[in-house]
């Protein structure tokens, strides 16, 4: 790949999906790209991690000349890989099925979901996935906790 189609291709794609793209090599090395810092004129540096581990935040220096194709993980509709060519107007089964809600009425859903599965004194502000993991791991702590708790006073120990 040349430089000018890489950096081409990641103005295509929108920042906040950079997290989900993975450049495969010519020898099909994977590569997660967490954040891109620099294209050089020939080599691309980013932050990211390799294929199938788990260590984040390493640095890579690689050669445009070995990445052969760039991945995005995860579901792509047809309407949004037009958008990402400038093709507006564009509406497919996919966009038509979720044409019912918006954006903003999918964040109000979630946030009323958590408020109800949340009780008042757990202190959840925020829609962060890692708070909210967090704070359903010291509830299920702490129910397992009284449970416990409740069996060992025993029927007869009350």
């Amino acid at each position: 790949m040349r430089r000018e189609d890489c950096v081409e291709l990641f103005k295509r794609i929108p920042e906040t999906s950079h997290p989900q793209v993975n450049l495969v090599l010519r020898n099909q090395f994977v590569l997660s790209v967490d954040s891109v810092v620099r294209f050089e004129p020939t080599y691309l540096v980013f932050r990211g991690r390799e294929g199938g581990t788990t260590d984040e935040g390493r640095a890579f220096f690689v050669p445009y000349e070995e990445i052969g194709y760039v991945r995005l993980e995860r579901v792509v509709r047809l309407g949004e890989l037009k958008q990402m060519y400038g093709e507006t107007g564009y509406v497919d089964a996919e966009d038509r099925l979720s044409k019912g809600e918006t954006q903003e009425d999918k964040a109000d859903a979630a946030k009323l979901a958590l408020d109800a599965k949340t009780p008042p004194s757990s202190g959840v502000t925020s829609l962060d996935p890692a708070s909210i993991a967090k704070q359903n791991l010291l509830d299920r702590i702490r129910a397992t906790r009284a449970t416990v708790a409740g069996m060992s006073k025993g029927p007869d120990k009350k």
